[in-house]
């Protein structure tokens, strides 16, 4: 008998203990058989039984169980008669990730279950409630075809269920609004939507989690005004804002389209001001001075200059951004609390469009209110800090900007209304949209290219009208098909 056996349960729900006894089942069944428990929590835990968490502890016992995993299978190809238990114990909440493991064993011949726990037993790492509760509505949301349910010997309680609840009725409501620290992302906000975003403990500064919307916000159209601000938004263990990115910017098809939840009229005579778009990453920098009354006042990061992306502070990009930001450090030192924004083009990290190397500045907001600098503003410090800046066009009119759209060969605009000088919308180029499509993507497969899974959100218009057309591009040619791609690309902006 191979068999592999995968758990989905939330923190506290009896993952271990049911483990345990499918363990000694199996081995009462099958005395000689080779047993392998993939358990994060395991790898955590030192010969003391003392548990340790940090990220890269966590990253490591992943990549250990991953690679448990395909070698025992490939063991058990090799000895079809020896009797093997693989048996998964993590959250497993991602269905889309139960589903790969389950495939990946069938294909190895093994027998599968799967079994989801829904007790509610004090969790061993003493996660907050609000986390436990938000990781079961997720798994109730995301289940696995097949999956055995398993009743509850402490089911949930009446308290809890309340909070559940209130959860699912929160996403019906009007969202709260902050006025102090003029924001969506509510403490209420972050305790009830969950569902809809990652809030990722910094390995330098553990005070410090980043917020980024999931990537299923983008293909499932959910988008809100909170969400629009976690795009690497950093906040401290009260909830207090540290660094403030820019929020979500739609590209201009996007808002276009007919299901946009943040649609926009614009005449092709409106008046707009064009910033070029520079294809690298985005940059953050921002140097914390908290004030007297702060409740994180003398925190480790306080004095210290963040650098930062959208979504972390310590990944290889967050270096990349402070090896090309740091010598602009008396500009964040003389304009402390306000997260200044770059876009960074790095010989490790190439793009479509060929930029030359270095950090240009885009931005600067000021954490406290959110007030986003002007363009003449940026002008004027990048001026007096000798810091590169990206080419403007000013009051332009809309239909001309589309028209010189169509001949640049540089990643497109950031377009602004000129009399206002608020953010409209990213306006890409056919020449970059048709190159990162056919040029940067590893998939060979049309069809896998055009899968929303594998595409970025400029695409989705494209991909969604490829949708409403399907009967008549499936009967095309694969160069039919991609002339079709690029008419639409030209012929939507």
């Amino acid at each position: 008998m191979q068999k592999f056996i995968l758990l989905r349960g939330h923190q506290g729900s009896g993952k271990s203990t049911f483990a345990a006894e499918k363990i000694a089942q199996f081995q009462r069944d099958y005395p000689q058989a080779i047993i392998h428990h993939i358990e994060n929590d395991k790898e955590l835990t030192d010969e003391q039984g003392v548990y340790r968490w940090s990220p890269e502890a966590v990253e490591k016992a992943i990549q250990k169980g991953a690679a448990t995993f395909k070698n025992t299978l490939k063991f058990g190809q090799q000895h079809r008669h020896a009797d093997i238990l693989i048996i998964n114990s993590n959250t497993n909440q991602k269905a889309n990730a139960c589903r790969a493991l389950l495939d990946l064993a069938k294909k190895n011949h093994f027998e599968t279950e799967v079994y989801r726990l829904h007790n509610f037993y004090p969790n061993a790492h003493n996660v907050p409630e609000h986390e436990v509760l938000a990781a079961y509505q997720r798994l109730n949301e995301n289940r696995v075809k097949g999956e055995i349910h398993v009743p509850a010997a402490r089911p949930i309680s009446a308290a809890q269920q309340a909070i559940l609840d209130e959860m699912a009725t929160f996403r019906s409501q009007p969202l709260d609004f902050d006025d102090e620290q003029q924001t969506f992302v509510t403490q209420r906000y972050l305790q009830n939507g969950q569902r809809n975003f990652t809030a990722k403990t910094s390995r330098l500064y553990p005070e410090l989690r980043v917020l980024k919307y999931r990537r299923q916000v983008f293909y499932e159209n959910r988008f809100d005004d909170a969400l629009l601000e976690m795009r690497g938004l950093i906040i401290d263990k009260f909830g207090k804002i540290i660094v403030r990115p820019f929020k979500k910017v739609f590209n201009y098809s996007e808002r276009m389209a007919r299901n946009s939840k943040y649609p926009i009229e614009i005449a092709d005579n409106h008046r707009v001001n064009a910033v070029v778009k520079v294809n690298g990453f985005l940059g953050c920098c921002t140097h914390v001075r908290l004030p007297e009354n702060h409740p994180s006042l003398g925190a480790a990061f306080d004095g210290k200059t963040l650098f930062s992306t959208t979504g972390s502070l310590d990944s290889d990009f967050a270096k990349m951004t402070q090896n090309h930001c740091i010598q602009y450090e008396n500009l964040f030192v003389a304009y402390p609390n306000h997260t200044f924004l770059f876009e960074v083009c790095d010989p490790s990290d190439v793009h479509i469009i060929r930029e030359d190397f270095g950090a240009t500045l885009i931005g600067a907001i000021e954490v406290a209110t959110g007030r986003q600098w002007r363009e003449r503003e940026l002008d004027d410090v990048a001026a007096r800090f000798d810091i590169k800046r990206p080419q403007t066009i000013e009051n332009i009119e809309f239909g001309e900007l589309k028209s010189l759209l169509k001949t640049v060969e540089h990643e497109g605009f950031m377009v602004f209304d000129a009399a206002t000088e608020t953010m409209l919308f990213k306006l890409k180029s056919p020449y970059y949209l048709v190159s990162k499509l056919f040029g940067r993507s590893s998939e060979t497969s049309l069809g896998r290219k055009l899968d929303k899974r594998n595409l970025d959100e400029e695409f989705y218009p494209l991909a969604d009208y490829i949708a409403e057309n399907k009967a008549i591009f499936n009967e095309m040619t694969e160069l039919d098909k991609i002339a079709f791609i690029q008419d639409f690309l030209k012929n939507s902006v």
